[in-house]
């Protein structure tokens, strides 16, 4: 793989106090298993700085529980003269960052001029990918005068929380060269232990888990502290003092080796290349590493904003199985069969969600921690009352259930292991088709089935009838139950019956005359499928349009009182997200009459829209339309052009849904991927910006790199 370090590393120069926050997203370490944001040595809570721990979720009494920041152990400040080199109080004469997308490291540079001296401050951090309960990290400092300055570092156990505080019974223990923090989590006691071992400095006097030494600079030769980390929790809580004295042991070099090593492998089978555009080749890799870094290393899920903050309370979303799926599908296929059955491990739990509504079969959870909805029932505060409003998405978005069946299906054909569905993979395909059942209602006046009082991907219009990626979605649902069960009926019958028996008796019956009966919106004589029953009847009006009623451009467009709720105005295109998930249903001149109308009034409130899109443009013969739509989500976490706030709350953080969406639309729109069938295809759109595409993928075993040109297709076997 040829190495380019511009188009492997973001950087920037220059310090600005308003590019905190949204830095400490875009320059965001993480291993799957643990997260830290991109923010400097000695930040902390209010500069938004976070240790996070993937799937490790707490809950304090009266609020929503989240997942766990850990105690952080990079905190370190050094002062000269009693003056603090820190760029938030004194003003530093350069200061550069770097986030290497290669390595996965993190490092910075800041000088300062003190009283006559410069000194600089130089650091670099990894969360390891090899032992990814490990991380190390090297502290410089280098004065061009003898000076003496005054180090303050340790484990900072003043942790940002959202809805915390988390950690109860914190106390600190000294260690040989060291310090371990040791905590629980206050809603049912996790343990969880952070060791810091230093080396290059005394470490002795801790107090509250900071020290405070000082060192004798000599002019040119840097001060050189290094850190070997460990974090635990659970039953490895007891691990963290090993796990830090090993990579101590292995020394700093060969740890950050062993380190390299890990993650060079995983370029080699997860870099794209393109031909064309250097903005698109770096864009495209950086959502690449989002997505790499966020691969789960224990059986678990991914947070719709992976591990950058609490926000969304760590919860997965729909996210996983639609956005970031098909690209563990593309190589990784342990990982995507961990995501897979971590919704048919929490089956029970989507099984009560329904009971409690009073429907049969399985409802999964919009917001899900470890398969309970942690979604609340007031999610917007109106910014002119300060009050909360009810919101219905954990209650109405019952797609959810058909975006897991989606997934495990997804998973099926592309890895041919049919072993998921007797680990309860085909019990759940049934139990979603039952809810779907058990949800409908059947409208005697026009001798059809109906679902009604749902809320669609577009969230802006609340409880609507016949919203139609939902019903076409509950409808493909019930055609994957059915055909899995037959396909297993016919290799192993016992199983089968006995499967369909615990689900519901008769339940294939049911089910074939339920789906013929389904209500599933045509298109109209322009073509066009209507949204939900009565969106054309809804205020014609266009999104620049409704824009300019906002009062506050914080306001939530939504809900029961938005400025888009009366209106043709969505969030995101329902029937575009129809079409690019399931186009198998509709002829090309259907999508592109789809494309045409709905683009006109999506707002494109979600970062999950640009990439809908953009794949349909590809599939009408539009990839230059398709282009802008591609940059739009490959850099939305590079440019920070998310939205931030959702009424008055905050929704800052990464977007590895829209990571994902990068992905589809360079492999599956532009060089026309069809993963989703017996075998893979191909058929390309390149826009005019891109002369090739080349990247890997895995089928049933075999790796294949795959380079797309304007000259054809080739193909050659790893």
């Amino acid at each position: 793989m040829e190495y380019r370090e511009d188009l492997f590393s973001i950087s920037e120069e220059g310090f600005s106090k308003d590019g905190v926050p949204n830095n400490g997203n875009k320059f965001i370490l993480a291993n799957g298993y643990m997260g830290y944001r991109g923010t400097l040595d000695g930040f902390t809570k209010d500069q938004l700085a976070a240790f996070t721990l993937a799937g490790f979720y707490d809950k304090v009494k009266g609020k929503n529980g989240e997942t766990v920041n850990a105690p952080d152990p990079f905190y370190i400040k050094v002062y000269a003269d009693g003056i603090p080199l820190d760029p938030l109080f004194t003003e530093p004469e350069s200061h550069r960052q770097k986030l290497d997308l290669r390595r996965v490291e993190f490092s910075r540079c800041t000088s300062f001029a003190v009283n006559g001296k410069k000194i600089a401050l130089c650091s670099s951090r990894v969360l390891c990918g090899d032992e990814y309960r490990g991380a190390l990290s090297t502290f410089e400092i280098t004065s061009d005068t003898d000076c003496d300055v005054e180090i303050v570092c340790g484990i900072n156990s003043d942790v940002w929380d959202i809805n915390g505080p988390h950690l109860e019974g914190i106390c600190f223990k000294a260690l040989e060269g060291g310090i371990i923090c040791e905590s629980f989590a206050q809603e049912k006691h996790v343990p969880l232990s952070v060791a810091l071992i230093m080396d290059g400095i005394k470490a002795d006097g801790f107090s509250g888990g900071i020290m405070k030494t000082s060192v004798s600079l000599k002019a040119g030769k840097a001060c050189r502290i290094e850190r070997y980390v460990a974090v635990c929790y659970g039953p490895e809580a007891g691990e963290a003092e090993g796990i830090a004295r090993g990579l101590e042991a292995k020394g700093m070099k060969a740890a950050l080796q062993a380190h390299y090593d890990y993650w060079e492998e995983q370029w080699k089978l997860n870099d794209v290349e393109i031909e064309g555009s250097d903005r698109a080749q770096l864009a495209l890799r950086y959502s690449i590493y989002q997505l790499m870094i966020l691969s789960p290393r224990r059986n678990g899920s991914i947070g719709a904003r992976g591990m950058s903050s609490q926000v969304y309370k760590g919860a997965v979303f729909w996210d996983t199985e639609v956005f970031m799926l098909p690209f563990f599908l593309a190589n990784d296929h342990r990982i995507a069969r961990n995501l897979v059955m971590y919704r048919i491990e929490t089956l029970d739990a989507a099984k009560r969600k329904a009971e409690h509504y009073g429907y049969e079969g399985a409802f999964y959870a919009w917001e899900s921690q470890d398969g309970e909805d942690a979604c609340s029932d007031f999610n917007i505060t109106d910014l002119f009352t300060g009050r909360d409003v009810k919101t219905y998405f954990k209650d109405k978005q019952i797609h959810i259930s058909a975006d897991v069946v989606y997934g495990i299906d997804g998973y099926i054909k592309r890895t041919g292991d049919t072993s998921v569905l007797y680990e309860g993979g085909l019990k759940t395909m049934l139990e979603c088709a039952l809810f779907y059942y058990s949800r409908g209602y059947y409208n005697y006046i026009k001798g059809r089935y109906e679902l009604l009082d749902v809320i669609g991907p577009d969230e802006y219009h609340e409880r609507v009838n016949n919203n139609a990626y939902t019903n076409y979605a509950a409808y493909a649902t019930i055609q994957c139950a059915i055909s899995y069960y037959n396909q297993v009926l016919a290799e192993n019958p016992e199983y089968a019956t006995e499967c369909v028996n615990s689900v519901k008796e008769g339940l294939i019956e049911k089910l074939t005359k339920f789906a013929a009966g389904l209500y599933l919106p045509q298109p109209n004589c322009s073509g066009v499928v209507e949204q939900y029953d009565g969106y054309f009847k809804e205020e014609d009006v266009l999104v620049d349009d409704v824009r300019k009623r906002l009062v506050d451009p914080r306001e939530y467009w939504g809900g029961s009182a938005g400025v888009a709720t009366a209106t043709r105005v969505i969030k995101q295109g329902d029937v575009i997200v129809l079409m690019t998930l399931f186009p198998e249903y509709f002829s090309p001149a259907i999508i592109e009459a789809n494309y045409d109308f709905y683009l006109k009034y999506t707002e494109h409130g979600s970062s999950l829209s640009p990439c809908m899109y953009a794949m349909d443009a590809c599939w009408v013969g539009r990839p230059d339309d398709a282009w802008k739509w591609f940059l739009n989500t490959a850099e939305i976490d590079l440019n920070g052009s998310a939205k931030q706030w959702l009424g008055g709350l905050y929704i800052g953080g990464t977007h590895p849904a829209a990571n994902g969406g990068a992905w589809l639309t360079a492999i599956c729109g532009f060089a026309g991927v069809n993963m989703r069938g017996p075998e893979i295809t191909l058929d390309p759109h390149l826009p005019k910006d891109i002369q090739s595409i080349r990247f890997c993928l895995t089928d049933k075993g075999r790796t294949y790199r795959y380079t797309v040109s304007r000259k054809g297709v080739e193909k050659e076997e790893l």
